[in-house]
């Protein structure tokens, strides 16, 4: 910013001089002038105020960082010898049984791994809550059949995100639940699984399903073990602390 002065002086003292007037003399007269400048500072544009604007909308349309790599949580009695295991119950039509020919594989099927039944497979589904249609999915695992002659499928590891911001901001154990869904390659048809209790026959009505008493029927609860109080480990669990997990076929009427 420019600031202009113009400046008039029609005389000049420069040492002290006497003046001679009219009945009077004025012995080494001087003048001085007060120019007033304000040296405080103010902003003259908004370069500050539209620096700050930006910064605000870059935050609010930049996606956050966002690490998604994940890391393998083990089941830990599983370094000692015992596995997590998880039983499935086929509906045959009359009842809940323990065999891949509850399903409708044959013997031979089964025996020689035919095609039908080698790829078929099970998926499992986390959730973050068991709250129904508002829960989230948030990761999934498959289990394949491999050489397995029973629905018994040995689950002693899943993946999962190895900084979950869950466990920065929270001084606890992450929940998630589980429910399964069978893939057959021979029938084209997909099998829905839920954490039924055994004294609970099927099949469900509606209403049983749909009653907020009976939530626990639709998922299996897991713990995915806070590093930061877990030595360090990447551990999960069931929440029961079982080593063993049975998910039934849904089946309503």
């Amino acid at each position: 910013m420019l600031i202009k002065y113009q400046l008039r002086n029609n005389f000049s003292v420069t040492t002290a001089q006497t003046i001679t007037t009219t009945g009077s003399t004025l012995v080494g007269a001087t003048k001085s002038i007060v120019i007033p400048i304000n040296l405080d500072f103010f902003p003259v544009d908004y370069g500050d105020n539209i620096n700050k604007f930006v910064e605000e909308e870059v935050k609010k349309n930049v996606n956050p960082f966002f690490d998604a790599e994940t890391t393998k949580y083990i089941f830990p009695d599983s370094t000692v010898g015992n596995d997590l295991t998880i039983n499935f119950r086929f509906w045959n039509g009359s009842s809940l049984g323990s065999e891949y020919t509850d399903a409708g594989f044959t013997e031979t099927d089964v025996r020689i791994k035919k095609n039908g039944f080698k790829k078929s497979f099970f998926r499992l589904y986390f959730y973050d809550t068991n709250s129904g249609d508002t829960s989230s999915l948030i990761f999934t695992e498959d289990l394949d059949i491999g050489e397995t002659s029973k629905p018994k499928i040995i689950f002693n590891s899943l993946y999962w995100l190895r900084n979950d911001e869950f466990f920065i901001k929270n001084n606890t154990n992450r929940k998630v639940y589980m429910e399964a869904r069978f893939f057959n390659a021979k029938t084209g048809k997909v099998l829905k699984f839920i954490n039924l209790p055994s004294s609970v026959n099927l099949p469900l009505s509606i209403q049983d399903y749909s009653d907020p008493n009976n939530r626990d029927y639709r998922t299996f609860i897991l713990e995915i073990l806070n590093p930061k109080l877990n030595g360090g480990y990447y551990n999960f669990k069931p929440l029961n602390n079982s080593n063993s997990i049975t998910l039934s076929q849904l089946v309503m009427v």
